[in-house]
């Protein structure tokens, strides 16, 4: 019996040692900008469509800030709008655990343009301009130390509205990558 206690402990010891070496991998610089791509879907205006965003963050620490542009259709409008977005780490907001899962709260503010056809708007893009406020929530699994799945849900609200629109709700999957070498300032 103590024999088969000191080889179950020996195995969860290993198996801990494991578990904490690859942890080790994704001990990373996070002050390094990063790329993301994203596709999933968007409700709004009473209907649900397919939806895109693109984005660029910088990482510092356990949080950053970005600028991300997306867009979808809904029913007869073209909905386009770009971010700019702060984010922290909500498991890392004392101290840096090292695990490949991160769960990033966002907050953002950002422009709204949607176009219709019923719209004589002349101001700005010609259609109904909006400023909105963001928040999401994203839990991102990395593979390695500079590619990771990110899953995304982001509910927007809508200000100065002319049309139809009060707000956005969003959950997409993509891929969050690091840009190496690029350094704008």
């Amino acid at each position: 019996m103590k024999g088969k206690m000191c080889v179950i402990l020996w195995t969860a010891s290993l198996l801990l040692l494991s578990q904490q070496a690859f942890a080790q991998t994704f001990a990373r610089s996070w002050d390094a900008w990063f790329g993301q791509l994203q596709v999933g879907a968007a409700t709004g205006m009473q209907e649900t469509a397919t939806s895109y965003t693109l984005g660029l963050y910088k990482s510092d620490e356990n949080h950053g800030y970005g600028l991300d542009f997306g867009g979808v259709s809904l029913a007869d409008s073209k909905l386009m709008y770009g971010n700019l977005t702060l984010s922290q780490d909500l498991l890392r907001i004392t101290r840096n655990l090292r695990s490949p899962f991160y769960l990033y709260g966002s907050v953002g503010l950002g422009l709204t343009h949607l176009r219709n056809g019923q719209l004589q708007d002349n101001f700005l893009l010609r259609g109904d301009d909006m400023i909105h406020l963001q928040v999401g929530l994203s839990p991102t699994y990395f593979f390695s130390r500079d590619f990771a799945l990110q899953l995304s849900a982001k509910y927007q609200k809508q200000t100065l509205i002319d049309y139809q629109l009060d707000n956005l709700w969003s959950i997409q999957l993509g891929m969050f990558f690091l840009i190496p070498n690029f350094k704008p300032f």
